[in-house]
């Protein structure tokens, strides 16, 4: 089958489509950052954070923004010595560091319930301002919906710049002519001020003037500043005036509205004799012109008028009657001999120019006086904070050289955005150091600003905030070392802090690596480096027992470093209990002892205790050095003994006992038994029964008299013959037996024979 070919125009349309709709472009977040938005005068405290907080949280729901963390963002800063301010140049270095995009930036300052915010994006690449913009709130109720709005138009602003790379071209606006002229007339001159209308910048301006409203205008000057003084003038005379701006290539705009003007006699102008600085203000001292005047109407007042440069335009700023200076109804202002007023709600430091005028009684103004230069008490200036000190940071500061000023106010925040509150109060303006001891914490930054003051409800702005950060705890002492092996006692080592923040060292001890640790020591000498660890005299460590260490350093108030790694260390152990420990029993009135010498190889002494009989407590008997043996002696016949032994080594630590062994000295024979005695021939005759004793060796016999018993005679066998008692007369006879040790026992129970 043969297929037909696609129309031309389905080929056209394919290639169409993909141009109708192509394809999204990839989604661009723009990084950005949010400085704090500087405050600009003492009423606008606090509002600074509130606002920059804000306007984050309003940014944040933006999906197309990417903000900056304010924590990384403020610890940058501080470590760079940077600072957030509306400065160009500041915030592109900032920004390139950072990799950002754009930067919002801006300040606040307050006028009663006026709250004005002020602020601007910076595109980085650029280095060009794309977005600025000024709101007002009229007070706290409206604050966050003008935020709200503001952070709306920053997100189109955004938006708008997100990709581009070019500067936008400006536009080529019409060059338009002065506005707001003022003509001041005089007797032979008329003074004209005017300011620029928005739009471009002029170069300079053209005065045209005519006798008639229709004209024709003549022009009869040509300046470059925005005011002029048509001298010359003929008296009573009307005169009219145009004035139109050029630019620097001689572009000029339209003529503005006609201004009429007409001569007049006035009074002569008075004399400004000096300005002086105040706090947020400025006195101005003037005195009427000694000259006599031709305008021969009653003076009423005067007339303050303020620039802020010498060229102008002034603006009337204050209008003094006779009442106003405190003069009565009938008192003429050409009796006072010097007038001062204190134009006030000026910014600090700045420069201003004042002229005065003086008025009569149709309200018909003189000239203006020469200007006059005055300026404002500036905030404190070159305040710095020094920190890395214990606890405690120094600020320093430019002292104020007016003699209006009275002490300055300390302010002290945490955070750098607000919180400041006021610290210290300085009655001396000839100071220009404080050290802020109070309250402060370890490795803390605080931030700091400072006012002047003149009296207590005349205080000057905040300075620029710095801060510090005082010292961390000192170092921690290295290379602590404990010695094991040690009778009772541990020495401890470690390097010695060569820091001279270190007053001392202090060390504790436990008896588990993971357990409570004790302090034990406080070295109050920063320079020694070791420490002998014996507890107490009556409670010292114990044997054999592993103890674990930890020290730290610390400075002058007492802030320790963190501690060191854990050492240990094992004293000395004690002897091993004796052993082998034996005795000989039967020896006569002495026992032999004998054991094996201990392993040891620092053993000094052994100590040998005894018990017998009835004694439950043992007693010391011997101290035995260099030998492993002893012979307990003069001990009673067949008594039984118990001893025990201790070892005792260099660094008298006793072992303990030995097992305790039993033994018994030989004891006496027994008494011969069976004695009996008979008479035969005159002659006693006794016999007895031989002792059991192997080792009997003769048997003594003891005759009874007057005066106790008497030995008559020693046998070896079991009999004995004497001489018989006398007729009617008794004899009365005991045996003992004697063995071959001389160990002789009691007397047998006794016999009597009678004489026959």
């Amino acid at each position: 089958m043969k297929i037909k070919s696609i129309p031309y125009f389905f080929w056209a349309l394919l290639c169409i489509i993909p141009a109708l709709y192509p394809r999204p472009a990839h989604t661009y977040t723009a990084k950005i950052a949010v400085f704090n938005f500087n405050v600009l005068n003492l009423d606008a405290r606090g509002y600074g954070a509130t606002i920059t907080n804000t306007l984050i949280n309003f940014l944040q729901k933006t999906s197309s923004l990417d903000i900056f963390n304010r924590r990384e963002l403020e610890a940058f800063l501080s470590l760079n010595d940077l600072q957030q301010n509306c400065n160009l140049s500041n915030v592109v270095t900032i920004g390139n560091r950072l990799g950002l995009d754009m930067i919002v930036a801006g300040t606040v300052k307050k006028n009663g319930p006026v709250i004005e915010i002020f602020c601007k994006v910076v595109k980085i690449s650029e280095k060009f301002v794309i977005f600025h913009k000024k709101v007002r709130s009229f007070g706290d109720f409206s604050l966050k919906e003008e935020i709200r709005r503001l952070s709306r138009d920053l997100s189109k602003a955004i938006k708008l710049n997100i990709g581009r790379v070019k500067r936008p071209s400006p536009k080529k606006d019409i060059l338009k002519p002065p506005v707001k002229i003022f003509a001041k007339p005089g007797s032979s001159k008329i003074s004209l001020l005017w300011e620029d209308n928005p739009g471009p910048k002029s170069a300079g301006y053209k005065i045209f003037r005519s006798q008639s409203e229709e004209g024709p205008f003549v022009k009869i000057a040509q300046v470059t500043k925005n005011n002029y003084v048509d001298e010359g003038l003929e008296k009573t005379a009307a005169y009219y005036y145009r004035i139109k701006a050029f630019d620097t290539r001689g572009k000029e705009s339209d003529f503005s509205k006609t201004i009429r003007a007409k001569t007049v006699v006035t009074p002569n102008p008075p004399i400004i004799l000096s300005t002086q600085a105040h706090v947020k203000s400025i006195k101005i001292t003037w005195a009427p012109n000694p000259i006599k005047s031709p305008d021969p109407t009653k003076l009423m007042g005067y007339k303050l008028y303020r620039a802020k440069t010498e060229k102008g335009p002034y603006r009337e700023v204050a209008n003094l009657s006779g009442k106003d200076l405190g003069l009565g109804i009938d008192t003429t202002l050409d009796k006072l001999f010097k007038i001062n007023y204190l134009d006030r709600n000026l910014a600090d430091g700045e420069e201003y120019y004042f002229k005065v005028s003086v008025y009569n009684e149709k309200n018909l103004e003189s000239d203006l006086s020469a200007s006059m230069k005055g300026r404002c008490l500036p905030v404190v200036q070159r305040l710095s904070a020094k920190g890395d000190m214990i606890r405690q940071i120094k600020l320093t500061w430019t002292q104020a050289t007016s003699e209006h000023v009275k002490g300055y106010f300390i302010y002290r925040s945490m955070s750098g955005e607000d919180g400041f509150i006021k610290i210290k109060k300085i009655i001396d303006r000839d100071i220009n150091s404080f050290i802020d001891t109070k309250g402060l914490k370890d490795k803390t930054t605080y931030y700091y600003r400072i006012s002047l003051f003149e009296d207590s409800e005349k205080e000057g702005s905040l300075s620029d905030i710095v801060s510090a950060t005082t010292k961390g705890p000192p170092p921690t002492p290295q290379g602590l070392r404990a010695k094991s092996g040690m009778a009772r006692k541990v020495k401890l080592l470690w390097n010695m802090c060569t820091e001279k923040e270190v007053k001392g060292y202090k060390l504790y001890r436990s008896t588990a690596r993971e357990g409570e640790y004790v302090l034990i020591k406080k070295i109050s000498n920063p320079k020694k480096n070791k420490y002998l660890d014996k507890r107490t005299y009556k409670e010292p460590l114990m044997d054999n027992t592993t103890y674990y260490y930890k020290i730290t350093s610390y400075n002058k108030v007492d802030v320790e470093s963190k501690p060191s790694e854990i050492v240990f260390a094992t004293t000395k152990p004690r002897p091993v209990r004796p052993s082998g420990f034996g005795g000989e029993s039967l020896h006569v009135k002495e026992i032999p002892l004998f054991w094996q010498p201990n392993p040891e190889d620092d053993i000094e002494k052994y100590h040998i205790f005894r018990s017998s009989g009835d004694e439950k407590e043992f007693s010391e008997i011997a101290s035995i050095e260099g030998n492993t043996s002893y012979v307990d002696k003069r001990l009673q016949d067949g008594w039984e003994y118990r001893y025990k032994l201790t070892a005792e080594d260099k660094d008298s630590l006793i072992s303990d006992f030995s097992d305790i062994i039993t033994v018994k000295t030989k004891p006496k024979p027994r008494s011969p038994t069976g004695l009996t005695a008979r008479v035969e021939q005159g002659k006693t005759i006794l016999t007895w029964s031989n002792n059991t004793e192997s080792d009997i060796t003769l048997y003594n016999v003891f005759e009874k008299g007057f005066f106790g018993s008497r030995k008559v005679g020693a046998v070896k066998e079991p009999k004995f013959i004497n001489v018989g008692p006398k007729p009617g007369k008794s004899k009365n006879y005991t045996v003992t037996a004697v063995d071959k040790d001389g160990l002789e026992s009691k007397p047998s129970q006794p016999v009597t024979v009678v004489g026959k």
